[in-house]
């Protein structure tokens, strides 16, 4: 399809008439009417019913539309990166990062990092450790901050902050035993999780058979579910800094320490000074654990 019909026939699925289409283009109405009218005689089946004033996509149309909606996108970010080199601002820097560090260690490297960098643009996106793997290798990003290093040969890992899991409950802060925890609530971590394994790893080679009735898929949901009494959230060491949010919750290291790294991973062909330096900035910013 030409980038023309992309454009019609995904402002048309989104605004479902085509004067709402015309508007989000910048076009007038009839033009809109001959662009949707070329599309359909493009594709070669009718993509839209007309019921009363309104579009009604047809099944070929729902089809379509995953399709058309990849490549809009990716439209779209090639005019924003067009618009950056027009600009002559900085290179646009893409950061994947672990949840459990994106509320409160990215930020803060970021800000510092962004005083060298007044004019960069950075875009952030939250996944977890495999996922940031690989979008890494498909060169969906530039630089990502994981809990597990990646194994793909096109990508180069660096250790840039060492932690420990914790327990997050109404304790009183002192080290907790392994062999406690088969006493108590656990909010249990996804076994898939790069740290769910660790931890799972240490039960088993201890001995500790696990009580839960909850698993979360994030730290973060682990410890509100924490806050609400569901029971101790066996959490990171970078993550337990989101339970400050409450005051009814302590951290305290488990015995024996179960280490926990933090790595940044990037292409091996593909380093830069601003990279360079928001890695050194968010490792300052992890050492502060």
């Amino acid at each position: 399809m030409r980038i023309r019909y992309i454009e019609i026939f995904y402002n048309v699925m989104q605004a479902g008439t085509v004067k709402g289409a015309a508007d989000m283009l910048h076009i007038t109405q009839p033009a809109a009417t001959r662009l949707l009218q070329q599309a359909e005689q493009h594709v070669g089946v009718p993509l839209f019913q007309r019921v009363k004033r309104r579009l009604v996509p047809t099944a070929e149309a729902h089809l379509l539309y995953p399709e058309v909606e990849q490549m809009y996108l990716q439209l779209d970010a090639v005019r924003r990166m067009v618009a950056t080199l027009r600009a002559g601002t900085d290179s646009l820097i893409r950061v994947l990062c672990v949840p459990g560090l994106a509320l409160d260690w990215l930020p803060g490297a970021l800000e510092s990092w962004s005083r060298s960098h007044p004019q960069a643009q950075v875009s952030v996106r939250t996944l977890h450790s495999r996922q940031i793997a690989e979008s890494l290798a498909l060169r969906e990003g530039d630089v990502g901050f994981a809990f597990e290093p990646a194994a793909h040969p096109a990508l180069v890992n660096e250790p840039i902050g060492r932690s420990r899991m914790v327990c997050v409950g109404p304790h009183d802060g002192d080290p907790v035993p392994l062999a406690r925890l088969a006493t108590h609530d656990i909010i249990d971590l996804d076994p898939g999780d790069p740290l769910g394994r660790l931890f799972h790893a240490a039960c088993h080679g201890h001995g500790v058979d696990l009580r839960s009735k909850v698993r979360a898929h994030s730290h973060h949901a682990a410890i509100e579910m924490a806050s609400v009494g569901l029971g101790c959230a066996v959490v990171d060491g970078f993550s337990a800094a989101y339970a400050r949010r409450h005051p009814s919750l302590r951290v305290a290291p488990l015995e024996p320490a179960i280490p926990v790294t933090v790595h940044a991973i990037r292409p091996a062909s593909s380093s830069s000074a601003p990279i360079d330096g928001l890695v050194a900035q968010m490792r300052q910013a992890l050492a502060d654990v």
